[in-house]
């Protein structure tokens, strides 16, 4: 939480200048003063095109003074650079959470954070994720972007579907990051922001829909358009899958009274319409992916042996045998996989970032899959396919249910 103590008397001032204010906007993502231009008559727009007259702070890390673009008051704060600018998940939530405490001191009855590079941000962008919390009093906005059909993997196989299944909220990335809050919301995420003895914020981006969800807010989604990832290094995976899958089997089980009671899912409220991609979907190298599952298969089974029951196990041993080009990872399968090495996680039989990082030649394995079931297939395809999945996700509940109460029925 950002206190007033912890930011200079410089910034406190200019807070103080302002007074009070209806929205917030933090800009967190790497800007030119161009690029800042661009942004700010980007929030002028969107907001302009609200019902109500709301007055509104852009905020942003740096140190000028309080300045103005058509009523939008744009207030620098030093304090955020240092979490800005680290690579982090840690430093992220930090920055969100410091964004909580702007929110409180000025008063704010929403909030909104752009962390998406600012060329794909649209005036469009912003009005659908801040529309929801100042106009229909929703508590929490996700986005929903577009992007090419084999980005965003990781959320689309893993997190989304996962997610989805044990909390019941049909998000479409439950990771944001781009988000809009309302006050209320805000101080509940700042009462829950321990700091661990290390003194680091305690919470995740995981942490923010799954608690919205647990802890009865209102959540929508809108679609806020397209969002570009960095070309994933495929073979390179150990570390993201870490940095993803940590907080998101921590929240697991910190909620795990809440998901072992919900049934099904349902669908959030939905604004907007999506587009689709008009950029090439870059072409996967399956083969390598494959030989790395085949390599892990090979050099894992004492940590998987861990970690998977042995009906898993034999499974597993089919695929290794199949030829490349019918390669097929069952869905059921791979929910299963997620399920056992969240309980895994939780069981610490072994160090989780070793448990998580022996994750990684399953889930290549997983995309190897996906790309030769989807081959050439248009997004709706896409879509339809992606759909499936979390349908198996869901039906698959039962077993990490009976897994998660009684490990030991599954390991002889």
């Amino acid at each position: 939480m950002l206190e007033l103590t912890e930011i200079s008397p410089t910034a406190r001032e200019r807070i103080e200048e302002i007074g009070v204010a209806d929205l917030m906007i933090g800009i967190f993502s790497p800007i030119t003063p161009d690029q800042f231009e661009t942004a700010m008559n980007a929030v002028c727009e969107s907001v302009g095109r609200l019902y109500t007259h709301v007055r509104t702070v852009v905020v942003h890390a740096g140190d000028e003074p309080v300045s103005a673009r058509n009523d939008v008051r744009i207030l620098s704060v030093p304090a955020l650079k240092q979490d800005t600018q680290a690579d982090s998940a840690h430093a992220l939530m930090s920055t969100f959470h410091s964004l909580f405490g702007l929110a409180e001191l000025l008063h704010t009855r929403a909030a909104a954070v752009i962390v998406s590079r600012l060329e794909t941000v649209t005036p469009q962008w912003i009005y659908r994720l801040i529309r929801p919390v100042v106009e229909l009093d929703f508590d929490l906005v996700t986005p929903c972007y577009s992007h090419a059909r084999f980005e965003g993997l990781l959320n689309s196989g893993v997190v989304s579907p996962f997610t989805r299944a044990l909390y019941g909220k049909q998000i479409q990335h439950p990771l944001g990051p781009d988000f809009a809050f309302s006050k209320k919301f805000g101080a509940h995420m700042l009462s829950k922001a321990g700091k661990n003895r290390n003194g680091v914020l305690g919470r995740s981006l995981a942490s923010i829909s799954v608690d919205a969800a647990c802890d009865g807010f209102e959540i929508c989604q809108a679609h806020v358009g397209e969002r570009r990832y960095p070309p994933p290094d495929w073979l390179n995976q150990s570390s993201v899958l870490t940095h993803v899958l940590d907080p998101v089997f921590h929240e697991v089980e910190v909620h795990a009274p809440y998901w072992q009671r919900v049934r099904g899912s349902q669908p959030v409220p939905t604004f907007g319409e999506g587009t689709v991609f008009q950029g090439d979907s870059e072409a996967l190298d399956v083969r390598r992916m494959i030989e790395s599952f085949h390599l892990g298969y090979r050099n894992l089974q004492e940590v998987w042996g861990v970690v998977l029951p042995p009906g898993t196990l034999l499974e597993l041993s089919k695929l290794v045998r199949l030829a490349p080009d019918q390669f097929r990872m069952p869905d059921r399968l791979w929910a299963r996989i997620l399920y056992d090495f969240a309980l895994g996680y939780r069981l610490r039989n072994i160090t989780q970032d070793h448990l998580i990082r022996a994750m990684t030649p399953l889930y290549l394995a997983w995309v190897a899959s996906y790309a030769l079931e989807l081959g050439t297939a248009d997004f709706r395809v896409a879509e339809q396919r992606l759909e499936q999945l979390a349908l198996a996700f869901e039906a698959a509940k039962p077993y990490v249910l009976s897994r998660w109460r009684w490990p030991d029925r599954f390991n002889p």
